[in-house]
């Protein structure tokens, strides 16, 4: 069977203009932003081996860029990207970043999706989702990732992030931009291979969520940030 493939390319010239200097700005922006890892995050950082999957809550994708700079060294990192025209440009800005890029979700080209992430994982690759995008319900396990997670020979890491100071823009995940010279507190729980061997689909869905959902909220800024 073919699947077809995405066409949502920058492909207007003030596009492919525009692309850099936001790249650019980003890389400032960034710069200015401290990161705390937890002890149980930088036990991971320092000694995860093998296919991983990364999963992460939408609202929460400005910092996963400052947790693949700690990845990178060590492996390839591939981000899934809705093939929307939005996606296009997530695409575009996580190329010119150094972050490798799968196009697809939940709701199209989701076969194609999976083939892809088998396919890196399978190569020992780090694949970071996010399981509730790109479209929500918000901090919604979505059984696309679940299956991943269940199907591939591959660990599972939830990863969790809190801001010390942020404004929350009105979209449907109501994302988080943390103000310049914040601090970022990024805490992670791990799952080697094998786990949920036992659970359904339906039954890894819920237990991750719940898993991800306690991980965010037992974050304690007083002891991290």
């Amino acid at each position: 069977m073919t699947v077809r493939r995405d066409t949502h390319v920058l492909k207007k010239w003030w596009q492919r203009i525009l692309a850099p200097v936001v790249v650019f700005i980003l890389r400032l922006y960034w710069s200015t932003l401290g990161v705390k890892l937890t002890a149980e995050c930088q036990r991971m950082v320092d000694t995860i081996q093998g296919p991983t999957v990364f999963a992460f809550w939408h609202n929460n994708l400005f910092a996963a860029y400052k947790l693949y700079r700690l990845l990178k060294k060590r492996h390839g990192v591939y981000a899934l990207v809705s093939p929307s025209r939005d996606g296009a440009w997530l695409s575009e800005i996580f190329s010119r970043l150094g972050l490798e890029t799968i196009r697809g979700s939940s709701n199209r080209n989701g076969l194609f999706a999976m083939d892809n992430i088998s396919e890196k994982l399978a190569e020992g690759a780090f694949v970071a989702i996010t399981p509730d995008g790109p479209r929500g319900p918000a901090c919604k396990f979505k059984r696309g990732t679940a299956m991943v997670a269940k199907a591939a020979k591959a660990n599972l890491v939830l990863v969790a992030v809190k801001y010390s100071h942020y404004f929350t823009l009105p979209t449907w995940d109501r994302f988080k931009v943390p103000y310049p010279f914040s601090k970022i507190c990024v805490d992670s729980k791990t799952f080697p291979h094998g786990t949920f061997e036992d659970l359904t689909v339906r039954e890894l869905s819920t237990t991750l969520e719940d898993e991800l959902s306690n991980l965010q909220q037992k974050i304690d800024p007083r002891s991290h940030l």
